[in-house]
């Protein structure tokens, strides 16, 4: 083959690449990958779609939405079209409208590539306003400047914060010492009541100290973490240990925390200071054991007076005289007068009935008053 002929096939071969013809065409080649590419954009797409998180592409210049993802569309409530003829300042609530245009602003004069985090809510298409996390990334295509927002709904995260902050107050007003310890028994947390009824300056001072310092007897505190652990409810009075290393008297509950697959994460302790409590209960003691034994004496007094007090009666019968009448009519009135005090209080079912309810082991005479007349009359 000549020279010509060659060189006008390797045109011919040429021409067919460039125009699509052949086997080894250049627009099959591109064609090949552009298909490739689209594919890719498809899945990525699709990925966008599937996303809890709601992504917006706007103009940082006049805030002019371009673009937006499925999710986006769920959250508001929007068409796709009508969010494309929107700018974003248009969906954030009217309260925060002005603080934000102001803050899109700065990000259009800020560095490309930076990102940063705002939070916002949105205005849904019935008026809703969402409360939103949005993550704010400057970018450029070209000589234009974008902005990507992804949203994230955080009305449930916002609730939880809501709820632990209620406890967290709850724990910290208590007047009740609130201890939580780990599962070894070393503290995480103590509110300012359970620092304070142990003597320590604050709460941060109780940090990884171990349950054992806070009672008289180091025992106590591992039972305690031994029955929570083994899902055994305590309620436990005992001795507690205060920073001066001085006791006083002590009510102790607790419960564990347990995560989704049942292993302890926590223990929480409820402690009370009953000292004054176990004072006084230690007091009512004493003093019922005492008013018992008041009204032991008391019987024991009665009829020293009724055996002197017979004696007289019967002298006085005894007597030929007027003033004997007298003398009787006097004892029987005092008579009268000491039953009339062990009916009121010896005999009275009701102090009776609280004394060895209250009194704890307090033994009541059973009194039976001596009628001076029957004696009298046995006597005569």
């Amino acid at each position: 083959m000549s020279e010509h002929s060659d060189h006008r096939t390797e045109r011919d071969n040429l021409r067919e690449k460039i125009i699509g013809l052949g086997e080894a065409s250049l627009h099959k080649s591109y064609y090949q990958e552009l298909q490739a590419r689209l594919a890719e954009l498809e899945r990525f797409r699709a990925l966008l779609d599937q996303t809890y998180d709601a992504v917006f592409l706007f103009r940082a210049k006049g805030g002019r939405i371009v673009d937006v993802n499925a999710t986006a569309e769920v959250y508001l409530g929007y068409s796709r079209g009508e969010l494309l003829s929107r700018s974003f300042d248009d969906l954030v609530s009217p309260a925060q409208r002005s603080d934000f245009i102001a803050y899109t602003r700065r990000k259009h004069r800020s560095p490309a590539e930076s990102e940063e985090t705002y939070r916002v809510s949105l205005v849904s298409r019935d008026g809703r306003e969402i409360p939103t996390e949005v993550a704010f990334r400057s970018v450029t295509f070209g000589d234009d400047r974008y902005i990507v927002a992804i949203a994230r709904d955080i009305t449930e995260r916002i609730r939880v914060e809501r709820d632990l902050r209620i406890k967290e107050c709850a724990f910290e007003s208590s007047i009740n010492g609130i201890l939580i310890a780990d599962p070894e028994g070393v503290v995480t947390y103590a509110n300012p009541s359970f620092a304070e009824m142990f003597g320590y300056s604050g709460p941060e001072a109780l940090r990884g100290m171990n349950l054992e310092r806070f009672f008289v007897d180091p025992s106590a505190a591992e039972e305690i973490v031994r029955d929570l652990l083994e899902n055994q409810p305590i309620i436990l009075e005992t001795e507690g240990l205060r920073s001066d290393a001085s006791p006083f008297y002590i009510e102790v509950s607790g419960s564990v925390v347990r995560n989704e697959a049942g292993d302890p994460i926590c223990i929480m302790l409820v402690v009370m200071d009953i000292t004054e409590r176990i004072r006084l209960d230690r007091l009512k003691r004493e003093s019922y054991a005492q008013l018992g034994k008041n009204i032991e004496q008391f019987a024991v007094i009665g009829d020293h007076i009724r055996n002197p007090l017979q004696v007289i009666v019967g002298c006085a019968e005894m007597i030929d005289d007027p003033l004997a009448e007298k003398i009787l009519e006097q004892a029987r009135r005092i008579d009268e007068i000491i039953t009339e005090l062990d009916r009121g209080w010896v005999e009275s079912a009701n102090v009776r009935q609280f004394l060895r309810k209250h009194g704890e082991g307090v033994e009541l005479p059973e009194r039976r008053p001596i009628s001076l007349s029957s004696q009298t009359d046995e006597d005569s």
